[in-house]
């Protein structure tokens, strides 16, 4: 049990981390920039230097992406 509690804390923890630089690069370049998303995740992953903060990275955006487009056929 005492694993899941530290993994679902790396996973939150790392969700924050991203929501933050996801912040800074639109702060810095706008979202409507050409190649969004490939400039983003390039963003991303020289900021999240771990392999696995790079893998929770995509599964974070996937989720939120998801989740935006539900909320957009609302």
């Amino acid at each position: 049990m005492n694993f899941w509690n530290k993994h679902d804390l790396i996973v939150m923890n790392t969700r924050e981390k991203i929501i933050l630089l996801k912040e800074e690069f639109n702060k810095k370049n706008g979202n409507d920039i050409e190649n969004y998303n490939k400039r983003l995740n390039s963003f991303l992953d020289r900021k999240l230097k771990k392999q696995s903060e790079i893998i929770l990275k995509q599964q974070i955006l996937l989720s939120m992406f998801f989740l935006y487009s539900q909320n957009r056929k609302v």
